[in-house]
This record gives structure tokens, sequence and C-alpha cells, in this order.
């Protein structure tokens, strides 16, 4: 399940799980949502392996929730870094994820 609400006049483009998201300490596994107007990193449970089989998935659903978000035209730009891809916000502000999911 994701946790996020659609905005008036947003439509959903396309969900992409799986994700890495790679941060100074760590690499994170995230889902990614784009819509007309947004980008979203979502959360995934650190015990997801466990929902993959036997009845966790109908006892307790995974519940994916924002972690971040931003305008789509925010991205300004988009360079391969090694094995990432590295999303430009701003000239300080960067996220690295391990695909390209969008075109600018």
């Amino acid at each position: 399940m994701y946790n996020y609400k659609l905005l008036g006049n947003e439509e959903l483009i396309k969900i992409y799980d799986d994700i890495l998201l790679k941060t100074s300490n760590d690499i994170t596994d995230v889902s990614v949502v784009i819509t007309n107007m947004r980008f979203i990193i979502l959360s995934m449970p650190k015990d997801k392996e466990m929902y993959r089989v036997g009845r966790m998935i109908i006892d307790k659903p995974i519940i994916k929730e924002v972690i971040f978000e931003t305008s789509i035209n925010s991205i300004i730009d988009i360079e391969r870094e090694d094995d990432y891809y590295k999303y430009i916000l701003s000239d300080t502000n960067y996220f690295l994820l391990n695909r390209r999911i969008i075109d600018i």
C-alpha cells in the first residue's frame, strides 16, 4: 500500500518499486511515484523479505510512507555518477537513485 494522496488535477504516471536510494551512510530500498506534478520517494520496510511469502501479506500489509517529495519541475538535471543517477535540484541539493526514471 502506498500512503499518499493525489492533489487536484494530479495524474499518476508511473510507480517504480525496488529502487535504490544512496545516502552518505547507507543504500536504502525505496519506491518512487511519478505524477504530472510531483516526484515522490516512499520508504520500504526494512523487513520487506518477510512480506514476500506467507500470511504476512494478508495479516500485516506493507505500508509505504512518503520520505521525500518535490515538484517534478524542480529537478533541473540528471547526471550519471558511477552506478547511480544524480537528480539535481539546485547547486547544493540532489539525491542519488540507481535508475534513470524520468527524462528532462
